[in-house]
């Protein structure tokens, strides 16, 4: 009998610890890499020694992972990666669009019922968006789990957290970490100490150099003076985007504005999620948690300089070292596959169109002068015959005003798709009709996805592949090619074998296969299909 039982013990282990399924986890960790593109973790994967190379080599990689949405941006990849649905079709248009009966921009986790707890600012929250998300399945479920979510970003931590979370905490862009009266009544006095013991002022003084010697970047990176960077943080008014950068040139208020764009921000980020796993005892039962994590420096730096500049080589080698740093001691205190690790991304990028060109591929910066000339030439054909205050440019899209009947909306119509194609750099000019109604290739659907029929745009620009807004220097996102749709994933624990598949995946999908390792019911209406991880 005994022998039997060791045998079996013996069978058991050899299962959890060659198989590539995950063990139920006590503990999930769904770490988003705001601009993380694949290509970029592939491209530096060589260079990984910590975080990212724990889970390559403890994950399995999903090589074809991309969001169905045609606006890839912050607020919808977040609501996608953590909702199941399409952001577009539930009323999350981008990071902001316009409101026609307010008539002004609506900024996506707006909620005036609620306050921010540090500045006294109007609130954010989950408070006007009626889908929810895996946090909130969760919870339906297993009434003592608990759903914490952290970004430096608002929109971002919300949008990850759901309904329901126990908190959702954002950097207040004034030097702390906040949250809103939707989701505690005080700044929790833990957080309050962090904020007290961070001292964002204090980085004044710091100069960001690289992290390893210069033969790293220049053999890694594209040359560190390029042509179309971003001069990061000013220096001295002279158009210098090199590295290192000193962060006193941008001076206190610009840069506490800008903290969590910084690889400190991220570090800093990780640390307040530490304490957060302690204060909130995540992972500590059977009932499973689950700590979101958006970081936001790839962002902001990805922005500026590109995916493939000096500074974002360091920014990842940055966060590779703690992410490290942190998945050792989460591995240490909860024991190797009691914590599930996913990794993401709410968008891609483009690379600078200045790089692109001397590649020979057809890029280029839609001009504003140009865009702004048209847009002045048909908005005033259409005052002339409709009248003023009834067509609104937001956000490169125009709205029609709910007063204006069928006619007047066929000729403006009429008069913008026939001047705004002019714009050099688009290249179509389509109504959300077009859209919604559109074909069923890749792009198309992507571009239904983002289609409120009440909300969105009357008229839509798409720009050609390789076009951006950026009319001088930067790079951007949002459109709905794969360059910006395809994102990184891999689900990793301590146990599992590292392995990659090729099968594509929707990020609508990965909420759906969470849940099925979780073991929990997700609804029936949403757009994800649960894939099986093996």
């Amino acid at each position: 009998m005994k022998r039997l039982f060791f045998v079996s013990m013996l069978m058991t282990l050899l299962l959890v610890h060659c198989s590539n399924i995950p063990r139920f986890p006590k503990l999930v960790i769904f770490i988003s890499i705001d601009q993380g593109t694949p290509s970029m973790i592939n491209k530096y994967s060589h260079l990984f020694t910590g975080g990212y190379k724990w889970l390559l080599e403890h994950g399995i990689k999903f090589e074809n992972a991309y969001h169905e949405h045609g606006n890839t941006s912050t607020a919808p990849g977040h609501f996608a990666l953590s909702s199941g649905r399409h952001p577009g079709t539930n009323g999350i248009l981008g990071n902001q669009w316009f409101h026609r009966e307010l008539k002004r921009g609506w900024y996506c986790v707006e909620d005036s019922l609620s306050t921010n707890l540090t500045d006294l600012s109007d609130g954010r929250s989950y408070e006007n968006i009626n889908s929810l998300g895996i946090g909130d399945w969760v919870k339906n479920k297993y009434i003592n789990s608990k759903i914490v979510s952290i970004s430096g970003k608002d929109r971002a931590a919300i949008m990850l957290g759901g309904k329901n979370p126990d908190i959702a905490i954002w950097y207040d862009r004034k030097g702390q970490y906040t949250t809103s009266t939707y989701y505690s009544s005080e700044l929790p006095n833990w957080l309050t100490n962090f904020n007290a013991n961070l001292n964002v002022a204090s980085y004044l003084d710091t100069v960001w150099v690289p992290i390893y010697d210069e033969e790293i970047y220049s053999n890694n990176a594209r040359a560190d003076y390029y042509l179309g960077e971003t001069s990061f943080w000013g220096k001295d008014g002279k158009y210098d985007p090199t590295f290192p950068i000193s962060f006193k040139s941008m001076g206190e208020k610009s840069f506490l504005n800008s903290f969590h764009y910084t690889p400190f921000g991220d570090k800093a980020l990780l640390d307040l999620a530490e304490i957060s796993i302690e204060e909130y005892d995540l992972g500590l039962d059977d009932n499973p948690d689950i700590l979101f994590l958006a970081l936001s420096a790839t962002d902001g730096v990805g922005h500026d300089n590109g995916p493939y500049s000096y500074e974002q080589l360091d920014t990842q080698l940055r966060l590779d070292q703690y992410l490290g740093d942190f998945i050792k001691n989460q591995e240490n205190k909860f024991g190797k596959g009691n914590v599930l690790y996913i990794l993401s991304s709410d968008h891609g990028v483009l690379e600078l169109p200045e790089y692109l060109s001397e590649q020979g591929i057809n890029s280029g910066r839609i001009s504003k002068v140009e865009r702004d000339s048209i847009y002045n030439v048909a908005l005033q054909k259409i005052r002339y015959k409709v009248g003023n205050n009834k067509v609104y440019e937001y956000e490169n899209s125009f709205y029609f005003d709910n007063s204006m009947n069928i006619e007047d909306k066929n000729f403006a119509t009429k008069i913008l798709k026939n001047e705004l194609i002019k714009i050099t750099g688009i290249d179509s000019v389509a109504t959300k009709y077009d859209l919604f109604n559109g074909g069923e290739d890749r792009i198309s659907n992507r571009l239904k996805n983002m289609i409120d029929i009440d909300k969105s745009p009357d008229i839509y620009l798409i720009q050609k592949k390789y076009w951006i807004y950026n009319s001088k220097t930067g790079t951007t996102h949002g459109s709905p090619y794969d360059y910006d749709a395809h994102i990184p994933l891999i689900f990793a624990t301590g146990v599992t074998k590292s392995s990659a598949r090729n099968e594509y995946i929707r990020s609508v999908d990965i909420a759906p296969s969470l849940a099925k390792i979780l073991k929990i019911k997700y609804p029936n209406d949403i757009d994800g299909k649960a894939f099986l991880i093996k």
